[in-house]
């Protein structure tokens, strides 16, 4: 008996089979139930996720002589007929099909009435590999084809076909598939295939299918080829060229502790192996935007995972944005060159030896902080007193400053405060105040009571400067509002869960009450300790000056790109917010804007008006697609701004 690959024998036969196109499938039944028809559809979206199932199924139930609420019955002699073999269902591939004779072929053959069925169906794979003259030729006929044809458009780049094209046909967006979703089917298989896989490379395949069943499906087909009772996780990643997660750890590790020996010999190792550099790379970035993450916020990734990313709980923020650029720039150098290992090897080198850059700054510093002198003149250890606080003593002191801002909060407070808000643009002609002034204005006071004022910023960058200029601020507070206040700023999406969870403990009946909070050491003090014991052991002019001078430069380096970064992301995001996004199709135009609000919704079919439930489906559809539309955009065009960094910017 012929093999039949997993993939082909169990496609889906009906609607009901169909993974992960809940709506897709209900505006397509909706309109077979209610004779709805269209003349032309698209359907796109990324590979593997049932375009050309649901075509096939579509195309069938249309022609179902005793199709029950849109599906087709799988009984009649029109369903029993093999599609392949069918004569008035015509699947053309655009990719081997795609000049000016094969369209005028299809207009000459529209014009012949259905052999079998009622409607004569083609369904066009690939569409956007036709070249430009083939869609000019198709246009006249998809804009008035004969009643008894219908076109369905597949395509995974929807980006390249023709506006005249589009507004031609009814557009289905077709989304990824969960890993839930997935996993589920994969299990179905396996039941009817009686066969068994363990959960954890259940889960691993469907994670890199990346949303596509069919790729799932297929990784299914060749873990199952092994003929292995417990297949592991590194037999799937063997099958398909890729590197263990472990692997990728490790490799990470040797990168961040310079290890140019260990790193060089993974990379010799994984191209003697035929290991695919591109998808190393992309990994490497995924975990690096997982160890910002981990490192700035609780409990967002599953405990397992949490206690791997803990042993780079030490790795800053600058660093990964370094080793992210360079891993950026190298996936575009791979993909355009064919001696990927050099190229390879030269980028790992640089990332290896940035951290060691890193250490020779932080050398520097530590060489500047002069130790204590005891009065036999040996030196002393460092006075514990004087080191910086430990970041749980930070983060409690935060916590302390939020749970006071809830004590006495007060509408005519924050009223009032706002009001005079404005006078500390007053202080930007002061150097020493112009950059903490310029950060401020970017701040939404939000919180007010008599000493506590908690503040929102649009992004977790603005909140790390705000951080670590706590002191200066409330010192600028105290001379613009002649009063002292103490003052926390978190982003807007920390304030939402912060407000959730007052509400929470306000309905459970608990009380706030005023903590102290945890003195601060500032900076300043801190200063002019090392100057004094610098100018014991010196003199006066010999530390003091190159310190100032070394400390006043880089700050001014770092205020300046950070400034420059978010000048670059407002101006774009301004661009993108006034730019129209627009969606249409023969029922519904939708407009919307780069803000993600939608402006516009005209229904241009009043029929549609007749049945409430699929005009919801239209508009919905039609609203995601201008969603999608604005965020792709601002990933295009914000991307190489936040690639790598998990949104933190």
């Amino acid at each position: 008996m012929e093999y039949i690959s997993l993939y082909r024998k169990y496609r889906p036969k009906t609607f009901s089979d169909v993974v992960g196109q809940e709506v897709v499938v209900k505006i397509l039944k909706n309109s077979i139930l209610n004779n709805k028809i269209g003349h032309a559809y698209i359907f796109s979206g990324p590979r593997g996720t049932g375009k050309t199932s649901i075509a096939k199924i579509f195309s069938k139930a249309v022609n179902c002589l005793n199709a029950t609420d849109g599906d087709l019955c799988n009984n009649c002699a029109n369903c029993l007929q093999n599609i392949d073999e069918e004569i008035d269902i015509i699947e053309i591939d655009a990719a081997s099909n795609n000049g000016v004779d094969e369209i005028r072929e299809i207009r000459n053959s529209v014009k012949l009435m259905p052999v079998h069925l009622k409607y004569k169906v083609y369904i066009i794979d690939e569409v956007h590999m036709l070249s430009t003259s083939a869609f000019n030729a198709l246009l006249k006929t998809l804009e008035e084809p004969p009643k008894h044809v219908i076109f369905i458009l597949a395509t995974t780049e929807f980006n390249k076909i023709p506006a005249t094209v589009i507004s031609r046909c009814q557009k289905f967006d077709f989304k990824k598939i969960t890993n839930k979703q997935i996993e589920g089917r994969l299990r179905y298989i396996l039941e009817k295939e009686g066969k068994s896989l363990n959960d954890d490379v259940i889960e691993l395949i469907a994670k890199l299918s990346d949303g596509g069943l069919r790729d799932a499906i297929n990784m299914l087909d060749q873990v199952l080829s092994l003929e292995k009772d417990n297949a592991t996780v590194d037999d799937v990643y063997n099958l398909i060229g890729d590197v263990s997660e472990t692997n990728i750890f490790k490799l990470f590790e040797f990168i961040t502790t310079g290890d140019i020996k260990s790193t060089l010999k993974s990379i010799n190792d994984y191209y003697e192996e035929g290991k695919n550099f591109i998808n190393i790379c992309e990994r490497l970035e995924i975990l690096v935007r997982n160890i910002i993450i981990f490192n700035n916020t609780e409990n967002y990734f599953q405990k397992e995972y949490e206690n791997k990313l803990l042993e780079f709980s030490n790795v800053t923020l600058d660093y990964c944005e370094k080793i992210s650029e360079e891993l950026f720039n190298l996936i575009n150098e791979l993909k355009r060159t064919n001696n990927q290992k050099i190229i390879t090897e030269i980028s790992f080198l640089k990332m290896s030896l940035l951290n060691k850059e890193d250490k020779k700054e932080n050398n520097i510093q530590k060489e500047i902080k002069v130790p204590e002198i005891q009065q036999n003149n040996t030196v002393s250890k460092e006075n514990t007193n004087d080191k910086e606080p430990k970041k749980e003593e930070i983060d409690k002191n935060k916590s302390i400053k939020i749970n006071n801002v809830f004590c006495g909060p007060s509408k005519e407070l924050k009223t009032n405060f706002i009001n005079n808000y404005e006078k500390i643009k007053e202080y930007l002609s002061i150097k020493e105040y112009n950059s903490l002034v310029n950060l401020l204005l970017k701040a939404t006071p939000q919180i007010v009571t008599e000493t506590n004022v908690l503040f929102t910023f649009k992004n977790n960058f603005d909140v790390v400067l705000f951080d670590n200029k706590i002191s200066e601020i409330q010192d600028l507070f105290r001379k613009v509002f002649n009063k002292k206040y103490s003052v926390v700023a978190v982003n807007i999406e920390e304030y939402s869960e912060i407000l959730k969870e007052y509400k929470r403990n306000i309905e459970n009946g608990k009380e706030y009450k005023y903590i102290e909070e945890i003195p601060e050491e500032t900076t300043n003090k801190n200063n002019t300790k090392i100057e004094k014991t610098a100018e014991t052991l010196f003199g006066k002019d010999c530390i003091v000056v190159e310190w100032k001078e070394w400390w006043t430069m880089n700050m001014q380096s770092i205020m300046a790109q950070a400034r420059k970064l978010q000048g670059d992301i407002e101006r774009i995001s301004k661009e993108i917010e006034n730019t129209t996004f627009k969606y249409e199709n023969d029922y519904v135009l939708i407009e919307g804007k780069g803000n993600y609000s939608i402006n516009t919704v005209k229904i241009k079919n009043n029929q549609i008006l007749e049945d409430s439930e699929m005009l919801e489906d239209v508009i919905q559809v039609g609203i995601n697609d201008v969603l999608k539309q604005i965020k792709s955009e601002k990933d295009k065009k914000l991307g190489k701004y936040t690639n790598g960094m998990g949104g933190l910017l």
